[in-house]
């Protein structure tokens, strides 16, 4: 009779522990079923192409690197406080480009082309964009971080009628010839690239 109690007992505790660790659990581990979305790559910036939006027959190639900095001289003296400035531009050099245009090879920055040469007017054009308030090729222009809407006889300055890189002037004061500004400016932390050249007239003097 004793024996017989214990395999009951065997029994029982084998049924048991069969319910408990089997082939099927009560608690299955989650499967993980998030949906990982790819990360699109960057739309790269648009490079300059030769002709890049340039009035029908202009070329320039190579395309200019990035803006260094754009020099203002007086163009002509009228007198009487009236004055003619002028503008250019110059670019750092990158991939050895001031060489391809003209200019020494090793050179830190240079104008987009020699003066007389076929392509310099399209180079000068993609270096500093469009006015932002004429809309032609050429820097925006400002005296005194004013716009130059002078009328005849007004201190100030007036966009010239057929050139954007020209602007005619009256009276002392600071006159900024800036690049539109999606024009991209030099990186290079030892000449970094500045959008405005500055030309300062004191008691109708030069450029300061």
């Amino acid at each position: 009779m004793r024996i017989w109690l214990v395999v009951l007992a065997a029994v029982v505790t084998l049924g048991a522990l069969g319910a408990c660790g089997g082939g099927g659990s009560s608690n299955p581990t989650p499967v993980n079923t998030a949906v990982t979305t790819a990360t699109p790559a960057p739309t790269p910036a648009a490079t300059p192409t030769p002709t890049s939006g340039l009035p029908a027959g202009l070329v320039c190639d190579p395309t200019p690197p990035p803006l260094y900095g754009i020099q203002v001289k007086i163009h002509l003296d009228s007198g009487g406080l009236r004055k003619t400035l002028d503008s250019r531009p110059r670019v750092i050099n990158i991939d050895g480009y001031c060489g391809k245009a003209g200019f020494g090879a090793t050179d830190k920055f240079c104008w987009t082309r020699q003066e007389g040469d076929p392509q310099a007017e399209a180079c000068d054009y993609l270096a500093v964009g469009r006015a932002s308030d004429t809309g032609r090729w050429g820097p925006t222009w400002f005296w005194e971080s004013k716009a130059c809407t002078a009328g005849t006889g007004e201190l100030g300055c007036s966009n010239h009628p057929d050139n954007q890189f020209l602007v005619n002037i009256r009276g002392d004061g600071t006159y900024e010839a800036c690049a539109a500004d999606d024009i991209p400016l030099s990186q290079d932390p030892d000449r970094p690239g500045t959008r405005c050249g500055r030309c300062t007239i004191v008691n109708s003097g030069d450029c300061q």
